[in-house]
Parts: structure tokens; C-alpha cells; sequence
């Protein structure tokens, strides 16, 4: 397909590098030196313009006879009048806006309104992946796909955990979820079930949302997450405290920011909670303002260092759980070698709501955030080795762990005398897999990303 992106800051930038694997990419960028850097980084063509130009945009739909178009510039309202006018452009034309501000979501044409088909919000995304983390007290990772309802969640097995010295095939667990691997120290543990739970383990569960609440809960709480701080009053900071008081539980939230406008913002929005003018980064400020009390430490202001140098001032405080996030990719081994696990990439993100939207049709694709891991659907046929066959019966390949199957609109977790049929969709999850060996066992070419 033909693809224009309007915009190359994070967001456009992160898109073509994710779409332009698969499809024909114009980005359409007026500021010189990202469009340069787009043009030497990225196998994309760029047209150095404003994209909010009808004029520009009408003849760049033309040049290339685009299929989509992606609208990331800074302005959500722009965004939205790009997609408008490139409707109006051309009819056929799938329009993509990507929305930071809550107050610009609208209706698409998906819910009967014509002129944008698609809305990307990563603070959105990012504000709930937030919150599942930060109200599931023994979680460290999660993601959601929303086209299956199916959750992917990993949760960690501390000291007095009621899971310890148990095997996982004898586990208690919800029949409508499975155990995709186990990590344990550099080791990745993928089939599993003979497998004895360990101090420290990390346990990946695959399953619906509400499954995730139960798998929690048969972990074992210690003590259940009551106290917030959230560092940063900026768009996902606010998301996630009206997410966390709105859980179904008595919550209570605090709020800090520097900023003193984007405080009067946030006590506007938010009642009930707590908003604190004061200094992020500095360890006097937090000690002041207890946070050493919080049972969840939340870092999301709008600038990686603040929210690095913020967590290494929490970590001090010898708080059970810190949740980040970094913008920049370069930041990621930084932030990961802090020791906090709950980190959010913003890149990864935009990557895995890209790739799920627009590069593999129907098959949704998360790439982990461990190296060299995806979880992916593929719909089998004849062609593959395991139609027709028990799962038990078949050899798969090291690395790859069949974690479900989607059949009829219903989700089914296999076991060792499960058949497959013709048709079936079938969710993996893969750990540094032979591409090859794959192919083979699908009947079809892997994702790319593999």
C-alpha cells in the first residue's frame, strides 16, 4: 500500500520506521532538519512542505495514488483537519489521526462519522497500561489488544508468594488463560509446565483483562496498592489518576508537577485528588511530601531526565513499585539499568499500535519488551503442519510457545490433545526463533519483525 505520514517527530518518525518495512512511505515534513533526518535514517521518500497545506496534500495524494494517510504533527486539531481535508480529497483514502489531548477524540467512521477512520492516542495507551500496573499490585509488564480481548501480563514472584515451590501445570489458574513463559534471571522458560515456580520468577500469562485481576490476586497481595503519587501533571499523569479513583476501589492519589499552570490544569480536572507546585527531581521536595509513604511511585512528566532522575530519587525511598516512562529510544538501556521493570517505552507504543492497525491486516503483532520477542496471530490453512494434527503430536520449534487459538469467536487455550483446523487463528509468542523453522511449521512467511 501507499502510505503519506504528516509529520516526522516521534510519533512520524517511529511510524514510517514501523511501515515502511511493508509499504511505499511519503512523509511530509516543513522543518528541514527532521525532514533530513527522516531522508538519511529511513527507506522513505520526503516531500519538505507543511502538510496542513490542502494544496500540498492534494498533490501528494496524487503523486503516489496514496491508500493512507497518517496525520502526527504536534497539534491535535491540525491533525484531525488534515484527515478532514484529505477525505474530502480523496473519498477512498484511509485517514489515521494521532491524537495526544483526550478532549480531541471524536467519533470515526467506524461509529458512523465520516472523515477520519482511525484515531492513535499514545497517551491514552500508555495512561492505561499505567493503571493496570500500578492497581495490579504483582505485575511488572501489560499489554492489551483490543480486537481480541486478550490481555498479555507478566508478574512477579516475590519472597512469601503462595506460588513458590508449586509446579505450573499444577497451578490453580483461571481455565481461560495460559502461562506463555517463565522468565527467571537471562532465562526464558517457554515450555513451562513442568517447571517449578522460584523466588524472583517472572511469570508471563496470557488470557482475558478480567483474568489478569485473578492471576493477581492468586500471586498473592501482600498489601493491597491504596497510596499514588503520580510525578508529572501532564496528559497520561491525569489520565491515569482519573483511571486509578475511577478502579471501583477507595483510592488515594497526589499529583506533582513543577509547572504551576499544568497544576491549575490538573486540580481543575481532578477534585479528589491532591495537587502539589513543587519540584519533581528534588529528594527534599518528595521527602517532604511522604512520599516514601506511596505504595505506587508514577513517574510521566514530559521530559525523560526529569523522570529518570525522579525515580532514582524514589528508589531511595524503598517503594515497592516505581512505573516510568521514556519518549526517546535511546533512553531505553538507561532507564532499564536503574533496575525499575515497569518502564514504558513511548516508541514501542506507537510501534506496536502501528504495526496491529495498519502493517498486518488482521493479525496483531506486540513486539515484547524483552529482545528478539513477538506475539503475533496467523490463520493457518492446509498448508500448514498443523491442521488436522494434536498439538502433542507435533514438533515446534524451540522458541516458540502456541499460547492460543482463536476459533469462531472463541478463545481457546490448548492443550496437549487440542486439534487444530483449517481456519483456526492461532496467537503465538516467540523467543529468538529460527524464521525458518517457523515457516515451516505455519505453512507461510512470519512477520517481517522475525
Amino acid at each position: 500500500m501507499k502510505v503519506i505520514i504528516v509529520g516526522a517527530g516521534n510519533v512520524g518518525f517511529t511510524s514510517a520506521e514501523a511501515l515502511c518495512k511493508v509499504h511505499d512511505v511519503l512523509v511530509i515534513e516543513k522543518d528541514s532538519v527532521k525532514a533530513d533526518n527522516v531522508k538519511s535514517l529511513l527507506n522513505v521518500s520526503v516531500l519538505h512542505e507543511d502538510g496542513s497545506n490542502p494544496k500540498v496534500l492534494k498533490e501528494a495524494i496524487a503523486r503516489i495514488d496514496a491508500d493512507i494517510i497518517l496525520s502526527a504533527v504536534p497539534e491535535d486539531g491540525l491533525n484531525l483537519f488534515i484527515c478532514l481535508m484529505a477525505k474530502r480529497i480523496k473519498k477512498s483514502i484511509t485517514t489515521v489521526a494521532c491524537l495526544r489531548d483526550p478532549d480531541y477524540i471524536i467519533k470515526t467512521s467506524g461509529e458512523g462519522v465520516e472523515g477520519v477512520d482511525l484515531l492513535i492516542s499514545p497517551e491514552l495507551i500508555t495512561a492505561e497500561k499505567i493503571t493496570k500496573l500500578a492497581i495490579m499490585e504483582n505485575s511488572v509488564t501489560y499489554d492489551y489488544i483490543s480486537s481480541m480481548n486478550v490481555a498479555f501480563a507478566t508478574f512477579r514472584v516475590d519472597k512469601g508468594h503462595d506460588l513458590i515451590g508449586k509446579v505450573v501445570m499444577d497451578l490453580d489458574i483461571p481455565e481461560n488463560c495460559t502461562v506463555v513463559a517463565i522468565y527467571r534471571g537471562d532465562n526464558v522458560i517457554i515450555n513451562n509446565e513442568t517447571a517449578e515456580i522460584h523466588i524472583d520468577d517472572r511469570i508471563c500469562v496470557l488470557g482475558s483483562p478480567e483474568t489478569m485481576e485473578a492471576v493477581n490476586k492468586l500471586i498473592g497481595i501482600e498489601k493491597d496498592a491504596k497510596e499514588f503519587v503520580i510525578l508529572g501533571a501532564s496528559v497520561v499523569g491525569i489520565a491515569v489518576a482519573k483511571a486509578i479513583l475511577q478502579s471501583g476501589k477507595k483510592r488515594f492519589v497526589k499529583i506533582i508537577d513543577k509547572d504551576e499552570e499544568a497544576c491549575k490544569n490538573a486540580a481543575r480536572e481532578l477534585s479528589d485528588v491532591i495537587v502539589v507546585n513543587a519540584d519533581i527531581v528534588d529528594p527534599m521536595t518528595l521527602r517532604a511530601e511522604n512520599v516514601q509513604r506511596a505504595d505506587v511511585i508514577i513517574s510521566v512528566s514530559s521530559m525523560d531526565e526529569r523522570n529518570l532522575l525522579a525515580c532514582m530519587a524514589a528508589l531511595k525511598f524503598g517503594t515497592s513499585k516505581i512505573i516510568t516512562r521514556y519518549s526517546t529510544e535511546e533512553y531505553e538501556e538507561i532507564f532499564k539499568y536503574t533496575g525499575i521493570e515497569s518502564i514504558i517505552g513511548y516508541h514501542r507504543v506507537i510501534s506496536n499500535e502501528i504495526t496491529k492497525n495498519l502493517v498486518f491486516d488482521d493479525n496483531a503483532i506486540l513486539i515484547m519488551d524483552h529482545e528478539d520477542e513477538f506475539f503475533f496471530s496467523v490463520t493457518i490453512d492446509n498448508k500448514s503442519i498443523l491442521t488436522d494434527h494434536c498439538l502433542g503430536d507435533i514438533g515446534i520449534p524451540y522458541g516458540v510457545r502456541i499460547a492460543a487459538i482463536l476459533r469462531d469467536g472463541k478463545m481457546i487455550y490448548p492443550k496437549m490433545d487440542t486439534i487444530f483446523n483449517s481456519g483456526d487463528k492461532i496467537l503465538l509468542f516467540t523467543h529468538m526463533v529460527n524464521p525458518v523453522k517457523l515457516s515451516k511449521l505455519l505453512g507461510q512467511k512470519t512477520p517481517l519483525e522475525l
